[in-house]
């Protein structure tokens, strides 16, 4: 489920693909309709994720009841840690660049 839902992802957000070259066309009549475009392809991306996580939960149901459910919702919680992780270091780091310059530091 996970890298359907990371292909999918992939898809909606790639410069090589259909919907992001769609609202790239749109910026020939103005920012409006950019805009609207945007909307659209956002709301339509969240289509594919929402099918494959109820399918992947009714799935686990079937296969193993309610356990299989939470078993299924702790391993999608599994990776939370590393990615707030990940996401926090950014900013971090950012910061950190940011006073060096800011000092005269040497890179």
């Amino acid at each position: 489920a996970g890298m359907a839902i990371g292909k999918g992802t992939e898809y909606f957000t790639s410069f090589d693909f259909g919907p992001v070259m769609s609202i790239k066309d749109r910026a020939l009549t103005g920012p409006a309709t950019v805009v609207i475009q945007g909307l659209g392809v956002g709301m339509i991306s969240c289509v594919l994720p929402t099918i494959i996580l109820v399918a992947s939960i009714m799935f686990c149901s079937v296969l193993a009841s309610a356990y299989g459910v939470s078993v299924a919702a702790v391993g999608m919680l599994a990776t939370l840690g590393i990615t707030l992780a990940t996401d926090a270091y950014g900013p971090v780091a950012d910061n950190a660049g940011g006073l060096a310059e800011m000092a005269g530091l040497d890179a």
